[in-house]
């Protein structure tokens, strides 16, 4: 529906953008001992959001602004923080120091390794996805690799990784839409889409919960009421204790 975040707890992933129907798929066969294990932990550090905002120009060329960036990584952060901390979860921000730099890039590059093997052999997208291994979905087993020394030292027991990326359409793209909006025989350019993925790894490094959610043309991470709408949908299904 139009103005409503497309909601992808667990495994609706990126792909989905490519899918009509937008459906998610069957739940995992281990997803209640997931829940069950992620709803122990209480003290959870989260690395600053990966947020890339750019702007999409009339003829669909993305530019990424550094300046949006920024402010849309604090945006998203602050709503983490909140919609978390009204969860009862204790959530801070990893504030990686150079004696942690190569490890925290170490684990981000291996997180977004763990999502494509999720993307390829875990999401059966109405049976287009020719890699689709039931098996993985069944029992769904995925980890970062150990964080056991990294949560020591921030003395947390579970670690937040999160992705964020919105296309803001300049004003030449919106005058552009309006004109194809008029023409009966024109098809209007797409609008910017925004998406926020979360995925929540113990100490261990396995993943107990992920989600993602993305709307087109309804939400700006610029700005601080629209990010916490949007992040309020995407950790909607958080398993916190008490849910």
């Amino acid at each position: 529906m139009k103005g409503m975040p497309r909601r992808g707890g667990w495994l609706v992933l990126a792909l989905l953008l490519m899918v009509a129907t937008g459906c998610a798929p069957a739940l995992q066969n281990n997803q209640d001992e997931l829940n069950g294990r992620a709803k122990r932990l209480k003290n959870i550090v989260m690395l600053s959001p990966d947020t890339c905002i750019s702007e999409l120009t009339a003829g669909g060329v993305k530019e990424k602004r550094d300046d949006w960036c920024v402010t849309g990584q604090s945006n998203v952060e602050r709503a983490i923080i909140e919609n978390l901390q009204a969860k009862h979860v204790n959530v801070k921000v990893l504030k990686a120091g150079a004696d942690l730099e190569d490890e925290t890039d170490d684990i981000k590059s291996l997180y977004r390794a763990v999502m494509e093997s999720i993307y390829t052999h875990a999401q059966f997208l109405a049976g287009n996805n020719i890699n689709f291994f039931p098996e993985r979905r069944k029992n769904f087993d995925y980890s970062v690799g150990s964080l056991e020394k990294l949560l020591k030292k921030q003395k947390a027991d579970g670690l937040l990784l999160v992705h964020a990326e919105d296309e803001i359409s300049s004003s030449g793209r919106k005058a552009l839409r309006v004109v194809q909006a008029i023409n009966p025989f024109g098809v209007p350019e797409r609008a910017g889409t925004t998406s926020v993925e979360v995925a929540l790894a113990d100490r261990k490094g396995d993943i107990l919960w992920y989600a993602l959610f993305y709307e087109s043309g309804g939400y700006d991470l610029r700005e601080f009421d629209s990010t916490k709408k949007f992040v309020n949908a995407v950790l909607e299904d958080f398993p916190a204790e008490g849910k």
